[in-house]
């Protein structure tokens, strides 16, 4: 009773049809084991074949948790990557932010003492307003990034009081002074 005899091909499946391959292919086999073996020769056949299919089927197992946490790690670290990526691309916008409204505050700065310096012979008030505290205040606005409300009522204060400087009197004719 060999199996050389027989073609290589499993037989049809006993159970009609079965839709997975694998499964009636293996019951192929065991059907074409029972005709070359009997009954109870085919028995003492599969007692002594489960320990070894017991640990086929623990070390798949091990396999494939280990598959799953190799994934799950892969997907930690590319979620890691992606969100290290993320967090660059967050600190270099906020720092174009920051350099361009640095940029904006000085070129604002300079024109307005520019201003200041252009209107001071003919308009010391409006050269007070632009280049004292309102000056001071933007800088401290744009460049440390912080105000507060009695930062901002003292500045106004200032302003309301350089507003209020008196231009000197213009020498009159015939006074004598030159």
């Amino acid at each position: 009773m060999s199996l050389e005899g027989q073609s290589s091909r499993p037989s049809p499946s006993p159970v009609g049809g079965s839709a997975d391959p694998l499964l009636s292919a293996g019951l192929g086999i065991a059907a074409q084991w029972g005709k070359a073996l009997g009954p109870e020769q085919l028995q003492v056949a599969l007692k002594a074949l489960e320990p070894q299919l017991r640990r086929e089927h623990e070390l798949n197992m091990l396999r494939l948790q280990r598959q799953e946490a190799d994934a799950a790690r892969k997907a930690a670290a590319e979620d890691a990557e992606m969100e290290r990526e993320a967090r660059e691309k967050i600190s270099a916008r906020h720092h174009a932010y920051r350099m361009t409204m640095l940029r904006s505050a000085v070129g604002l700065s300079v024109g307005m003492l520019a201003g200041g310096l252009y209107a001071m012979p003919h308009n010391p008030w409006i050269a007070g307003a632009l280049c004292g505290p309102s000056l001071l205040s933007l800088l401290r606005i744009f460049v440390l990034r912080r105000s507060t409300d009695t930062e901002l009522r003292e500045s106004a204060r200032l302003a309301h009081s350089a507003g209020n400087v008196q231009q000197p009197a213009p020498a009159q004719p015939g006074s004598g002074v030159v």
